[in-house]
């Protein structure tokens, strides 16, 4: 968990504060404003960014022993892997030399700088779970989502670091990736990070 934490707490710095957001791209006005609408300027918007990645990858069933559950595959580089597949694999016995087993993992993280008020300090989980009917090739999915709240501690404009304070009083200081962005934030500012791995596995036939 506290390794999970700390990853999430580098993905906040190096991705969100850092990140580039729409407000910056906005095309600038062909005139100059008004004395009176200056100084009514609607404040910056908060910095968010959302990325993710998936990876997918393909193996070749080379051997099974459906008694003692050892199975080996072979990837398309050609490398060989032998495991034992555990008693949470079902329908095992629907497995030939020959099929193919299809493993996709995603990864994302959604990161959005609140205003000190709206939202509280603290951590929440989430994972959910599915696998293959009986007599159904073997497959299944899982999902796991954390949601981590921090708040920005300190701001060190002249070094492009942000200190992030976490729900157990643990701080991180990092190096931001938009430099630009630290003119958009304040200390107290929550912000919100959602990391979400999913990870998906597909036995299809020869």
């Amino acid at each position: 968990m506290k390794k999970q934490l700390l990853k999430i707490f580098l993905l906040a710095g190096i991705i969100a504060i850092a990140g580039c957001d729409k407000a910056e791209k906005a095309a600038q006005p062909e005139k100059a404003p008004k004395a009176e609408e200056a100084a009514v300027a609607a404040p910056q918007e908060k910095p968010s960014l959302s990325e993710s990645i998936t990876m997918t990858a393909e193996a070749k069933v080379t051997a099974v022993n459906h008694e003692t559950r050892q199975v080996t595959i072979q990837d398309a580089a050609g490398e060989s892997f032998t495991f034992i597949a555990s008693d949470e694999v079902r329908n095992l016995a629907q497995v030939e030399v020959g099929d193919m087993l299809v493993v996709e993992y995603m990864e994302a993280i959604d990161i959005q700088v609140l205003e000190p008020g709206q939202a509280e300090l603290g951590v929440s989980e989430a994972a959910a779970a599915a696998r293959a009917e009986l007599g159904e090739k073997p497959g299944g999915a899982a999902i796991s989502e954390t949601v981590l709240v921090v708040v920005i501690e300190a701001i060190d404009k002249a070094n492009e670091t942000v200190t992030l304070k976490g729900p157990e009083g643990n701080s991180k200081t990092v190096k931001v990736r938009n430099p630009a962005n630290l003119d958009k934030v304040a200390i107290g500012d929550k912000v919100m990070i959602t990391y979400t791995e999913s990870l998906a596995i597909v036995v299809t036939e020869k």
